[in-house]
């Protein structure tokens, strides 16, 4: 059996983490593996250490990641974003497009100088260096972001659970004390 859930507000699973339903508990963690079975309210995960049994709630994003383009970039568009600080802003490593989420600025991502930011993108223009664009983060924040010709742009979309998937989800503690997905990302096949 196979379900499609909703396509919520989509986010990129770091920032989907940090956003549980309501009925959940912010213990979080992160279970990768490949879907042994899936039903209408739950998915078992094969992991390296056993199978995990995990609640889907009409609340739970299942989304995958879809090649893109910088040219698919346009003024009004949301976008998360992986960059390296720079004098004037950031040059994106990676850009990921989504339907709609909250703006984060500069959450930090463990590398030197390398920030995540997710936001509405203001204004956009092509130039010798690559895609230039604004970036609103809500309030008065606004970045600057280079995207260079060689930088992975993809487009996280609505997908469907189907046993044999690989998949990485995000959990949290339901008010049962039972796991439950917040977020399972299908990784695309290599």
């Amino acid at each position: 059996m196979s379900i499609r859930l909703p396509l919520a507000a989509a986010a990129v699973l770091a920032l989907a983490a940090a956003h549980p339903a309501s009925a959940q508990t912010a213990a979080a963690k992160t279970v990768s593996g490949t879907v042994k079975s899936v039903s209408a309210d739950h998915v078992v995960i094969a992991t390296a250490t056993g199978d995990v049994d995990l609640a889907v709630t009409p609340q739970t994003r299942v989304l995958a990641r879809e090649k893109a383009s910088a040219e698919e970039i346009k003024a009004g568009a949301y976008l998360g974003t992986a960059n390296v600080t720079t004098a004037d802003g950031g040059v994106a490593n990676e850009v990921h497009l989504m339907a709609s989420g909250p703006n984060v600025a500069n959450t930090a991502m463990g590398a030197p100088n390398l920030v995540m930011t997710n936001g509405h993108v203001k204004s956009v223009k092509t130039t010798p260096k690559g895609q230039e664009m604004d970036v609103d983060y809500g309030g008065a924040e606004t970045r600057h972001v280079i995207v260079p010709a060689n930088t992975p742009v993809t487009r996280l979309a609505a997908a469907t659970l189907t046993p044999g998937a690989s998949v990485t989800a995000r959990t949290a503690t339901d008010a049962g004390g039972k796991l439950a997905a917040t977020f399972i990302q299908v990784t695309a096949p290599k």
